[in-house]
């Protein structure tokens, strides 16, 4: 372990570490009435604050003539947006009730305690600042005379917006923190508005899930989860049989997608290699399942890795259920539904952590309602160049946007059909249309949902309109356009959301007229047991598309794993941190966890 952190700590050492007085202290206060509420067992529940039409909005809009930019959240692409816009052409603010930017892959890893919550968050007025615009940026603002002395920043607010009203170009926001009154609130008027606020975990309408099911989307979650874990053990260990103390340690994760495998994989290396030498009969009861909709891990991931994975896993503890749909989250246990077999059974359960995916906020659902032009239920649809459809001047940024890439499965609508009706009747029954769901998941992975609903629930029957047992051309059409409203053009990650922040920067001040094209720089995953997965996309990205093709094996993705996999995970996720005072936070949390272990107290 010592040995793979060697090339990471080298590229510390080149950074520069702030003093302790450049440090900027981040207050962790739970949000409860703005971003949390906190049962009595200590799950932390996201919430939205309504808009309350009872206050008084207090217009707090900049007097200036420059064209205002109002950006709402504090993420991925609200910060690189941030960092890149040109300041000397607009008057930008930020509203959002977090003031710090939040590294959110490395969330698993701050559940056991691998990385500490503060080695993973820095202050957005830091980030507003001079200092922390990328060198590419500065040269450009040297070019148009802006000097640290002259640059104007941005400036922050920390609250929540409640309410978009695209109309009258306003939003009304209210202080949401723990010193705030009852009615803190007021609004700002906007020449552009840049939405950025993420997204909210998709629970499928699956009963139980808000009620027991914990998530993991903020720093919070991660401190909650953690303090669960250890108090299990502490308990379980005045327990006097195996069986008391197995009800308190079953740790069941539902969702194999990045976020699902890595918490699993940190979960057993902390129980293996931190609590067996404190907890050790407690250990021997631990259970850790990971239940899967799809029959492999990391399904989006190239299948090299995610055969890895599986492998991997199978060697650990952690015990796997895949090809299983969650029917019902109770207190105590998960209810699983197999596919195949239609079997149903359960799986008790004293943690569960849902990570299945995510939706839009209920700000957004409330701005989507009111736009005809927004068709798509996962997010707010935009063009090539994030504008959203139906507003002039409101764009939409990372995990709360949908990108028009074409209605992917309609523009094919009659091959799609003549390839479903093996029959050759001119309509599709539902066994047809199951078979053409099932071959068509690789290249459109919406259709694997639907495939699921049409076997449960009744979906076939709601667009066959005329209760003939059949769809004909036109209703199959219907059942299209309802696939592809779910359907995300781009993934729900920091790497898609950080490059749309920096393209909407360079449009806006003008250094750009082309679209939106994504990079894609590949796809890591932590597996466990000083493991990783690494698909590393190299020439074929950069390459013109007219070529590609001609770039033969040099231009296909790298598929790294096990040990070296890990030294590269590393390596580019330290690299990625927002600062050096994070780079070199990570680095030396890493290196105390190699000589010294995870820490296990709870505080």
């Amino acid at each position: 372990m010592i040995a793979s952190m060697l090339p990471v700590v080298l590229q510390v050492i080149g950074y520069h570490i702030p003093a302790v007085a450049d440090t900027h202290r981040v207050p962790f206060r739970p949000l409860m009435s703005a971003t949390a509420a906190v049962e009595p067992q200590g799950r932390v529940v996201p919430t939205q604050i309504p808009f309350d039409d009872g206050c008084t909005y207090q217009d707090r809009t900049p007097k200036t003539l420059k064209e205002k930019i109002v950006v709402l959240g504090s993420g991925w692409a609200a910060v690189k947006f941030v960092q890149n816009i040109d300041t000397t052409k607009y008057d930008v603010s930020i509203i959002s009730p977090r003031n710090f930017f939040l590294f959110t892959p490395f969330l698993p890893s701050v559940t056991v305690g691998t990385v500490e919550g503060r080695s993973i968050v820095e202050p957005i007025r830091k980030l507003v600042q001079y200092d922390a615009r990328p060198i590419t940026r500065k040269i450009k603002d040297r070019f148009a005379g802006v000097e640290e002395e002259t640059f104007e920043e941005a400036r922050f607010v920390e609250a929540m917006c409640t309410k978009i009203d695209p109309s009258m170009n306003r939003v009304y926001c209210q202080d949401v923190s723990s010193v705030a009154g009852t009615c803190d609130t007021f609004s700002l008027d906007y020449d552009k508005l840049v939405i950025a606020i993420g997204a909210t975990s998709n629970t499928f309408n699956t009963p139980g899930v808000k009620e027991n099911a914990l998530f993991l989307k903020e720093i919070q979650d991660a401190t909650v989860i953690r303090s669960r874990i250890l108090d299990a053990f502490e308990t379980a260990s005045q327990k006097e049989t195996k069986e008391e103390k197995q009800q308190l340690l079953e740790f069941v994760v539902v969702g194999a997608g990045p976020t699902g495998v890595e918490f699993a994989a940190e979960l057993d290396d902390y129980i293996r290699e931190d609590l067996f030498n404190l907890y050790p009969e407690e250990v021997a009861a631990a259970r850790v399942v990971l239940i899967s909709s799809s029959d492999d891990l990391l399904s989006s991931y190239d299948k090299k890795i995610s055969d890895f994975t599986m492998k991997v896993l199978e060697e650990s503890r952690v015990e796997l259920r895949t090809g299983v749909r969650v029917t019902e989250v109770t207190k105590d246990s998960v209810v699983c539904k197999d596919k195949k077999t239609g079997e149903t059974f359960a799986e008790s359960s004293s943690l569960t952590l849902w990570s299945t995916g995510v939706k839009p906020v209920p700000l957004l659902e409330d701005v989507i309602a009111q736009i005809p032009e927004q068709t798509k239920r996962s997010g707010l649809f935009v063009d090539s160049t994030l504008k959203a459809y139906g507003m002039e001047n409101v764009y939409a940024l990372g995990d709360c946007a949908t990108v028009y890439s074409g209605n992917a499965m309609q523009n094919e609508l009659a091959q799609l059909f003549t390839k479903a009706d093996a029959d050759g009747s001119g309509t599709l029954d539902k066994a047809e249309l199951l078979s053409l769901f099932g071959k068509i998941a690789d290249k459109y992975p919406q259709a694997e949902v639907f495939e699921n609903r049409i076997k449960e629930d009744d979906v076939f029957e709601q667009f066959d309109d005329d209760g003939s047992g059949e769809l004909d051309m036109d209703e199959f059409r219907d059942l299209l356009a309802e696939v592809d409203s779910m359907l995300r053009s781009l993934p729900p990650t920091a790497q898609v959301a950080g490059q749309q922040g920096g393209y909407l920067a360079s449009l806006l001040n003008g250094e750009t007229t082309a679209g939106f094209k994504y990079f894609h720089k590949g796809s890591m995953a932590y597996v466990g047991q000083e493991k990783a997965a690494a698909q590393v996309s190299m020439l074929k990205s950069i390459l013109p598309e007219p070529v590609q093709a001609l770039a033969g094996p040099l231009g296909e993705d790298i598929v790294l794993t096990g040990g070296l996999a890990e030294i590269v995970w590393k390596a580019l996720y330290l690299d990625m941190q927002i600062s050096n005072r994070n780079k070199a936070q990570v680095a030396f949390d890493w290196i105390k966890v190699a000589m010294f272990g995870r820490d296990t107290s709870r505080y």
